[in-house]
């Protein structure tokens, strides 16, 4: 009987307990559960983001800007050859504008592409403009080139009517030729002010980069910019 009784108190207790402790059981399960879910979407996120770092393919480097294109031209060289854009199409090319007259930055500018051309790819061409074609002519155009060093199948010095060279100087390098008035002139031939830049067009007549024919570390910055347009027709 004692037995009984004891035993109809525990039950008792219990039941009075269960809802309680079965409502505390739901809510554990429902924590428990939860969490679970909880961890392996962190887990699968987890996953997903190292998946993406390890098959990740390097990030492009950045591209040269195209700053404008070289429309069709067709003008003389030193040899007495006609050239066009098309002569040049196929591979990138540096260019600048000079006169043979000019008395101060034109020939270092000749002397420093000279020694830019010794170091840089074979592949790669040149172009002088004259800003002063009535007196450039072709003869005049050759002997400037041989006086310094740069009469090559390669490096063209271009001569034609003014109106297009301006064209393919101005318009389309982005270059500047101004003639300077005689009371503004330190000399004689102190004839234009003009751009003392070298301007790089690549394969396709779009010119992408500009820079200073004095910069101390031209070598380096033309060097990594045709490393550039190389690593961009590789993509």
């Amino acid at each position: 009987m004692r037995l009984n009784r004891r035993a109809g108190k525990i039950l008792r207790r219990q039941n009075n307990c269960s809802p309680e402790l079965a409502m505390a059981d739901r809510d554990t399960k429902k924590i428990i559960k939860w969490s679970l879910l909880g961890f392996i979407s962190a887990l699968v996120v987890a996953n997903l983001v190292i998946g993406k770092r390890e098959h990740r393919t390097p990030s492009a480097q950045p591209v040269l800007p195209e700053i404008s294109t070289i429309h069709s031209f067709s003008l003389t060289n030193q040899f007495g050859a006609t050239i066009t854009l098309e002569d040049l199409t196929g591979r990138p090319w540096l260019a600048d504008i000079i006169f043979t007259r000019c008395p101060t930055v034109c020939p270092r500018m000749t002397q420093t592409l000279g020694e830019l051309r010794a170091t840089l790819p074979p592949t790669l061409r040149y172009v002088s403009l004259t800003t002063d074609p009535a007196h450039d002519t072709p003869a005049v155009m050759k002997a400037f080139a041989e006086a310094h060093g740069s009469n090559n199948t390669n490096w063209h010095f271009l001569t034609g009517t003014k109106a297009d060279l301006m064209r393919l100087a101005i318009d389309d390098l982005k270059l500047i030729s101004v003639p300077k008035e005689k009371g503004e002139r330190d000399n004689p031939n102190d004839l234009f002010v003009h751009s003392s830049l070298y301007i790089l067009v690549d394969a396709k007549g779009r010119v992408r980069k500009s820079f200073e024919h004095d910069a101390t570390n031209l070598v380096q910055q033309v060097k990594a910019a045709l490393k550039q347009l190389e690593d961009e027709s590789d993509r």
